[in-house]
């Protein structure tokens, strides 16, 4: 952490500056100061004050009051000119030393500003107390309190009455339970209080309890040899109470859920918490109900929560009422006083990497915060990232548990590849599923059975363009194609959400030609199947169907109750979803993502394919897979085809370090953004000279790549231009991130900068 500024007051020059010793905070404030500042706490609020809280203090030369997080609290040497704490906001702290500790940690590897971060890291709902009121307590004064001329006897039966209420109590009386008790109105307390026999004091709390209970039921069946291994490992390293990454590699349908909840109950009878997160809503709600069956106190945090119920939920885990707590990103900062595990399933799907400031990877905080805590952590997938499978190989700490049979000794599902370009060559027309998926399809719907299709792209038609001068309709303000979506008969810019009407005919000058659809969509699958299948009760899945959490729940327990027969959708339909009577999984276009200019691109291919084939099979039925692509050749898809994690992981690292990637090195990329190509392209180019030059200068080992547009190089009308850094150690970027903001070179001439640690895209 940066070393502390002291906010202080200019002296005039008649004053004398006192030296003395005194509470000292120090404050990180919620704006854009880069470093802590040092304000004396006065006497009046030395009780009121403790880390974790927000107070008002002055910066600045005028002095004006903006709010900050209290970090810490101690006795220094301070004179008069150092500016004075104005108020406390909160009656209570809202962040633990541990909490204080990983938001530092957090600000400083993320390169972002430590006020904001303490600031996002608990909810607004929290910091307003939403879902909550104020309760008047009374409570008898003691005879050693009653003083003065102002204190006498009770004189009437009533105020006789509540005192020997309040005196035959423990703890200070709610007032409305205390009249009811007393059977007097509010003019009797309020006549006692003036005579100081009694005391009034205001307390916020929740209107009633957050969390699910319920009863609890446990499934009757067996734990095999792998589950059994896997909990003994886990539950002793929970036991020792110290840090250690377990990392659960088990295949789909190998029972991953059953470890989880045996290591969530070893940590709740030790007296503790655990935390679970899961990458996507629609995994939450479906982990959710089965974890509320397994015990008694759950609590859920994700983004489709309401004010009150983040608030409610926040409260009762704070106070340790909920042991249990299941949710996505922000989940990671829940606050447990007492966390005993931190259990992180699908750790390798990149929705866990914040796309806003912070831009914080989840796993890695949680990693992070089982450190700082002393606690284990555990790290589940079928497909671990390439980080955390290079982690296991060069880090002690990091411990491999392979679960590589599935439960009941079902057969994994029997994959068939597809080549489309074959499949193009040998039959007439345009085909979105092969002769091969539409049989299995067929044969499962037959028997009563139930599909899921993928295709990771949403809308109707991925673009549409003249078929006479070949010009394709893209986004007015970013430099992308339209995506026509037949639900809204409109074109759809997935980037800056502009929705368009697609003219009939070519608007080019001389043109006239007919807009043509062309490409894949969800929606065009959907409509494809129930045309070809119309008994098929066909539902899709997809961030255009789905608006909330209470939409999720509602089509993935109608598929469970099996309400409808094939559920097609992206990738969120992949991992995580356990649906028995799934046989047949459709993989529609398997190299989608190939097709994007990042690096990551084959390990994201091979991990989908993998993941989605993973949802067949589940049942005594078996399962089978069909995956379409025109990349059948390449080795994500034969090794995904194979079920070859193992093979494919040591041959995407031996790549990766030829090429001196993550996750052998450390990445940042910094995205410049303005409405003036000009301005951010010679922004971008200095940004990089300054960069090369100052860590140069500081002897810290980086390589500088030229300033080159972004992949999307124009989005909402903001021309984009990246500068990539990559670092031999994470010691080494986080010594440059502490340089480059020292020296203000982020601070470009654009509209806005960005800065991404460990970019999980590069698009």
């Amino acid at each position: 952490m940066p070393i502390s500024h002291a906010e202080r007051a200019t002296p005039s020059f008649l004053e004398e500056v006192r030296a003395r010793t005194g509470p000292v905070a120090t404050v990180a404030l919620l704006k854009p100061a880069e470093v802590p500042y040092s304000y004396r706490i006065s006497d009046e609020m030395v009780e009121a004050i403790a880390p974790g809280m927000r107070v008002t203090v002055p910066f600045g030369r005028k002095g004006k009051p903006v709010p900050a997080f209290c970090l810490r609290v101690s006795d220094e040497p301070w004179d008069s000119t150092l500016k004075p704490i104005l108020s406390v906001i909160d009656e209570k702290p809202l962040l633990s030393q541990a909490l204080i500790e990983l938001g530092e940690w957090t600000a400083t590897y993320y390169a972002a500003n430590l006020g904001r971060t303490l600031d996002l890291m608990i909810p607004a709902a929290v910091k307003r107390q939403a879902g909550t009121k104020r309760v008047r307590y009374v409570s008898a004064v003691s005879t050693d309190e009653i003083r003065g001329e102002r204190t006498s006897k009770p004189t009437t039966p009533k105020q006789a009455a509540v005192l020997r209420v309040l005196r035959g109590s423990k703890k200070p009386i709610p007032i409305d339970d205390l009249l009811r008790e007393a059977n007097c109105t509010e003019a009797i307390v309020k006549s006692l209080e003036k005579s100081g026999l009694v005391q009034l004091t205001q307390v916020r709390e929740q209107v009633r309890p957050a969390g699910q209970s319920g009863l609890v039921k446990e499934p009757d069946f067996e734990l095999n040899g792998d589950q059994k291994r896997a909990i003994a490992q886990i539950n002793s390293a929970i036991e020792s109470a110290q840090f250690s990454v377990e990392v659960l590699f088990g295949v789909t349908g190998s029972g991953k859920t059953e470890v989880y909840v045996a290591a969530i109950r070893r940590a709740l009878e030790l007296g503790r918490q655990a935390i679970m997160l899961v990458p996507e809503i629609a995994l939450t709600t479906q982990t959710v109900e089965r974890l509320s069956r397994r015990f008694e106190r759950v609590a859920t945090i994700h983004s489709g929560m309401s004010d009150v119920q983040r608030s409610r939920t926040w409260s009762a885990v704070a106070s340790g009422d909920i042991p249990v707590v299941i949710g996505t990103r922000s989940a990671v900062f829940a606050p447990c006083p007492t966390l005993g595990v931190i259990i992180v399933d699908e750790e390798a799907e990149p929705s866990y990497k914040s796309q806003a400031s912070p831009r914080y990877h989840t796993r890695d905080v949680a990693v992070k915060r089982g450190h700082i805590e002393g606690i284990p952590v555990v790290l589940g997938s079928a497909t671990p990232s390439l980080e955390t499978w290079s982690n296991v190989q060069r880090r002690k700490h990091y411990h491999l548990i392979r679960m590589p049979r599935r439960v009941r000794g079902l057969a994994m599902p029997k994959m068939h590849l597809v080549d489309m370009a074959e499949e193009h060559r040998a039959r007439r027309g345009v085909h979105m599923l092969s002769r091969a998926m539409e049989e299995q399809l067929r044969e499962t719907l037959q028997r009563g059975e139930q599909a899921v299709i993928l295709l990771n792209r949403r809308g109707y038609a991925s673009y549409l363009h003249c078929a006479k001068c070949r010009t394709v309709l893209c986004c007015p303000h970013c430099s992308v194609r339209l995506v026509f979506h037949q639900s809204t008969k409109l074109g759809h810019c997935h980037y800056c959400h502009s929705k368009l009407i697609v003219p009939a005919k070519c608007q080019n000058l001389g043109c006239g030609g007919t807009m043509v659809k062309f490409g894949l969509g969800t929606e065009r699958v959907e409509e494809e199947i129930a045309n070809r299948f119309t008994d098929a009760r066909v539902r899709r899945i997809d961030s255009d169907a789905m608006h909330s959490a209470a939409d999720y729940a509602r089509v993935l327990g109608g598929f469970e109750r099996r309400e409808f027969d094939v559920l097609v959708g992206t990738q969120m339909v992949a991992k995580g979803l356990d649906f028995p009577f799934v046989s047949f999984v459709g993989v529609i276009s398997a190299d989608t993502a190939l097709a994007m200019d990042d690096f990551r691109s084959e390990e994201r291919t091979f991990q989908l394919v993998l993941q989605v084939a993973g949802r067949s099979g589940r049942a005594e039925t078996g399962g089978s897979v069909v995956v379409q692509t025109f990349a059948a050749d390449t080795a994500p898809i034969r090794h995904a085809i194979k079920g070859d994690y193992e093979g494919f992981a040591k041959l995407e690292l031996q790549r990766r370090r030829e090429l001196n990637l993550p996750p052998f090195t450390r990445m940042m990329r910094v995205i410049l953004a303005d409405g003036h190509i000009s301005r951010v392209k010679a922004a971008a180019k200095k940004m990089a000279e300054d960069v090369a030059y100052l860590l140069g200068r500081h002897k810290i080992a980086a390589t500088v790549f030229d300033p080159h547009p972004s992949p999307i190089e124009r989005i909402r009308d903001q021309y984009r231009y990246d500068v990539l850094l990559n670092f031999p150690t994470a010691a080494g970027l986080v010594s440059a991130v502490a340089v480059l903001k020292d020296e203000g070179v982020f601070r470009a001439k654009v509209k806005n900068v960005t800065i991404d640690v460990d970019p999980v895209s590069l698009q």
